[in-house]
């Protein structure tokens, strides 16, 4: 059985694959001691940086990973990509460990050759984490697992930075949509031409996401530009829109939980994995997919109620803060620790 080293702590090698090697997720107060062993999935030098087609920086991380595997150690993969790259990696140069895959979740769930790759690598990891309930199943059936190694577990962060200068020019009132995946980009524009050009929006997103979506005159819409601002542009703004693309949509749940830390009223679309973020909220107003007769009433609504909307969602914030604290990230990681590496023979 793996033990503690001598002065009672465990080795925990980490590897994101989009985030950095000190990123917050190695400072959680965990009730075990732990020793961080800190990768990152990022290009670090001009090759990887250059090569298109294949991250080749993922495929370093998952290796370094698995040379520094060692007996008592564990390790925690972030992303499905990675989390199948580590697998492998392991599984080839056998030096397994145990293994969490978390922050488990996809835009656009895989097929064809890449699902039977995953389905191959995905099978020796121990515990999945998803970031709702209704994953369990959806990638349980997708990838032939049994639904018990999928635990969920909310998506927790610290409240967003908010810079303290404006994030926009001028002080007429908009709303503002973020984010750039599984988004209703269509549906959004809509909706701007439906309110007409007296209401602004403002959209932050990725260059991809808005390919070929006609943008009416009186949306701004801005790429990569620094996540204080964004906030502040939210946080001035009658109102964040994330109107998901289907019920099936796993995505948004990032852009939700710091809209609400921040005490800001939202509308957005019903999709099953994010239906423990929104249930119950007064702030947060909701539509079916795709509908942008509901989505603009709902609008609508937004801006002639913003008193409202504004005060319940700042009411709503110390609940929130609770439901989202980091803590129950810890939390997970030691029901691991004790369920799958203080157990392993």
């Amino acid at each position: 059985m793996p033990s503690p080293d001598r002065q009672g702590r465990l080795a925990v090698i980490n590897v994101p694959d989009l985030t950095p090697a000190d990123d917050a997720f190695t400072h959680l107060a965990t009730q075990a001691p732990l020793d961080w062993i800190r990768l990152s999935g990022l290009p670090s030098n001009a090759i990887e940086r250059n090569v298109r087609g294949v991250r080749l920086s993922r495929y370093r991380a998952a290796l370094q990973a698995t040379l520094a595997v060692k007996p008592g150690c564990f390790v925690i993969s972030h992303l499905p990509l990675m989390s199948a790259a580590v697998s492998q990696a392991m599984a080839t140069l056998r030096r397994p460990a145990p293994h969490l895959a978390f922050a488990f979740n996809f835009t656009n769930r895989p097929d064809g050759m890449r699902l039977r790759y995953m389905s191959q690598a995905l099978a020796r990891v121990d515990q999945f984490t998803i970031f709702s309930e209704h994953e369990r199943a959806l990638y349980s059936n997708l990838f032939g697992i049994a639904p018990e190694r999928f635990a969920p577990v909310m998506w927790t962060q610290d409240t967003p930075p908010v810079q303290a200068e404006p994030g926009l020019a001028g002080d007429q009132p908009y709303l503002c949509a973020i984010g750039g995946e599984g988004r209703d980009f269509a549906l959004l524009m809509e909706t701007a031409r439906r309110l007409g050009p007296a209401m602004k929006m403002v959209v932050i997103a990725r260059p991809h996401s808005m390919a070929g979506v006609a943008v009416p005159d009186h949306v701004e819409v801005l790429f990569n530009i620094p996540l204080a601002r964004v906030w502040r542009i939210a946080t001035d703004s009658l109102g964040v829109l994330v109107p998901l693309t289907t019920r099936e949509t796993c995505c948004g749940h990032i852009t939700l939980v710091a809209t609400k830390l921040l005490g800001l009223p939202m509308i957005t679309t019903n999709a099953y994995a994010t239906r423990e973020y929104v249930e119950g909220r007064e702030a947060v107003l909701e539509c079916e997919p795709g509908d942008a007769t509901a989505f603009t009433a709902l609008a609508q609504r937004l801006i002639d109620e913003q008193p409202t909307f504004r005060a319940a969602a700042q009411k709503a914030m110390p609940h929130e803060l609770d439901v989202h604290d980091r803590r129950h990230w810890a939390d997970h990681v030691d029901a691991f620790i004790h369920a799958h590496v203080l157990t392993r023979a």
